[in-house]
């Protein structure tokens, strides 16, 4: 199927339009505009952007009124194979090695980049056994997840910039929605040895890669993780304190790993939130952090705190657990194309939990009792 001319914009959209439900399936396409040419799947449309993957994982958003072209070249969509990814990271990343590890990729400095990829995989399968013991609905990622591991502060901004990422001083790392990886650099380098105290493969992989790197890695690692496996969808979002709050309450090893109630906490979000953010919070600043985003720009820590608490707290306990699963369900399937108002983030949310006045006093009864 091939079109082009100067009014292909209104015509994409309606080709695209009516083939949406198949294209949708997994067909492999190209589109075209004025510059140049991008292969993929469709996985969104609205009237004015076109949204694909490509074989890379990449999530390209395409204005509709400047495509030119269009073409479909296969009924099903295959992403890259390992080998070829690595092929073209060994191409795009000069100097550095790859390393392969069941679920992933990882480029990095020559004989460090393996143990990165033990360790970023590790990571991957707690994560997967987690939300599936949990009944959350997990899928197999589509194609092999890549981690860039700069070795300094200086090559790892430069990427940053280039990604469209501020790099401000205190940046380790960062996972990237539109390139579907993770990119950090080692601060502190890679301890050159390290007793194993533990048989666990992640507690030797962590005993070798020192503080904030390793804290890093499981953060970033947990986000991707969770936008590859059906948790989060890349496409139509989720309220930030979804994503933050799992990525903080899963740090701990312990919370992973079925360990006791001490070894889940995540100490430096518990701290701030009983001694720096409970004293000063006020009635309804639950209901704040569900309707909008804005609360992590205003009061930063405190919504990162409250967000790994209140997660923590839905978790805790198996109804609320099943209806954390059906809300994440709810938000996934809302339309993209749409905007998530302030009003409709609190019915999503009372909805699955009910009221959020009552729920939010039962969240600092329980939180007192910790």
């Amino acid at each position: 199927m091939h079109a082009t001319g100067t009014r292909f914009g209104a015509l994409i959209l309606l080709l695209l339009t009516t083939l949406n439900g198949q294209l949708l399936a997994g067909g492999l396409v190209r589109v075209s505009d004025d510059a140049r040419s991008y292969e993929g799947k469709v996985v969104g449309l609205t009237r004015s952007t076109c949204s694909l993957i490509d074989r890379e994982g990449r999530l390209l958003r395409l204005p509709v009124a400047s495509l030119r072209k269009f073409e479909k070249l296969a009924p099903t969509f295959e992403p890259y194979s390992a080998r070829e990814l690595r092929d073209r990271l060994r191409e795009e990343f000069s100097g550095y090695e790859v390393s392969g590890r069941g679920a992933y990729l990882v480029c990095g400095p020559p004989g460090r980049s393996a143990r990165y990829a033990e360790l970023f995989d590790s990571i991957y399968r707690d994560l997967d056994q987690f939300f599936r013991v949990r009944g959350f609905n997990v899928q197999k990622p589509t194609g092999s997840l890549t981690a860039i591991v700069f070795r300094s502060q200086a090559e790892f901004f430069a990427y940053a910039r280039k990604d469209g990422v501020k790099p401000d001083p205190g940046l380790q790392g960062y996972y990237s929605l539109n390139t579907n990886r993770v990119a950090l650099y080692d601060s502190q380098q890679l301890l050159s040895s390290a007793r194993s105290i533990q048989k666990n493969p992640q507690v030797a992989a962590l005993a070798r890669i020192a503080g904030n790197t390793a804290n890093t890695i499981i953060h970033e690692a947990t986000h991707q993780v969770g936008y590859n496996i059906g948790i989060h969808s890349r496409i139509a979002g989720a309220p930030v304190w979804v994503v933050e709050g799992l990525a903080t309450v899963l740090e701990p090893e312990g919370m992973r790993s079925r360990r006791s109630r001490d070894e889940k906490l995540n100490s430096e979000r518990f701290n701030w939130f009983q001694k720096r953010h409970r004293p000063s919070r006020q009635p309804g600043d639950l209901a704040k952090l569900i309707a909008s985003d804005d609360f992590f720009s205003s009061q930063t820590l405190d919504s990162y705190s409250e967000s790994w608490a209140l997660t923590y707290f839905l978790l805790d306990n198996s109804t609320r657990q099943r209806q954390f699963v059906s809300y994440l369900k709810r938000i996934g399937d809302r339309d993209p194309a749409k905007k998530y108002t302030a009003r409709e983030r609190l019915s999503d949310f009372q909805a699955e939990f009910g009221d959020i006045s009552r729920l939010e006093v039962d969240f600092l009864r329980f939180m007192e009792r910790m």
